[in-house]
């Protein structure tokens, strides 16, 4: 075991959740416990316990840094010059980014949407902002797209939207599309399609 005062909380706290997300690049998370992750690391569940307050706080932190790696990746997709793409190829290309996300982490994909929080163990202030960056990412191309829209229409548009797409990539990742010879890239592709125009959408050419 490491002595005590050997690392500080943060550098505990990056080990902790560096092993969970090594865990999950191979394992499923039923085969994982606090006292295994406190094992990997060299330390007692009881000072994990410390620093995240439960297991359930240790998964919730490392699901808080899985969001911000899948935001990362769709804003960088989302701020492309406005010379090189349009918008719909934007939402496009983010909700490419999310599948292919959540086809190289899929379990640490799954674990952002598994989890859920409780009274003793609530979300982050960090962790309720990337979520609403996240959807903000996609309000912004709608609104470009669609400036017409109210703001609750904008809030259940973007919901919708990007639900269907999580949903198509969700099955996708449970093999359970049940659609022999369609892509999950095609089949995100037109449900983009539909939902745009749709919405009013027309501006560009739209597949079938």
């Amino acid at each position: 075991m490491a002595r005590r005062k050997e690392h500080t909380h943060d550098e505990i706290r990056d080990m902790a959740t560096t092993a969970v997300k090594r865990h999950l690049g191979g394992e499923p998370l039923d085969s994982l416990s606090l006292r295994k992750v406190a094992q990997a690391i060299g330390y007692v569940p009881s000072t994990l316990v410390n620093i995240f307050g439960s297991y359930q706080g240790l998964l919730l932190a490392v699901a808080e840094q899985t969001l911000e790696e899948l935001y990362l990746r769709l804003a960088a997709k989302a701020q492309a010059p406005q010379s090189q793409t349009s918008e719909s190829s934007r939402l496009e290309a983010m909700a490419t980014a999310y599948q292919q996300f959540a086809f190289e982490q899929p379990r640490a994909f799954q674990l952002i949407f598994e989890l859920k929080a409780t009274d003793e163990q609530g979300l982050s202030d960090r962790h309720a902002q990337l979520i609403a960056q996240l959807f903000g990412l996609i309000e912004s191309r709608l609104t470009r797209m669609l400036p017409e829209l109210s703001t609750d229409q904008l809030l259940l548009a973007s919901r919708g939207l990007w639900g269907g797409v999580h949903g198509l990539v969700s099955l996708a990742l449970d093999d359970k599309l049940f659609a022999p010879g369609i892509s999950i890239e095609q089949a995100i592709s037109h449900h983009l399609a539909v939902q745009l125009k749709g919405l009013g959408y027309h501006k560009e050419a739209l597949c079938c």
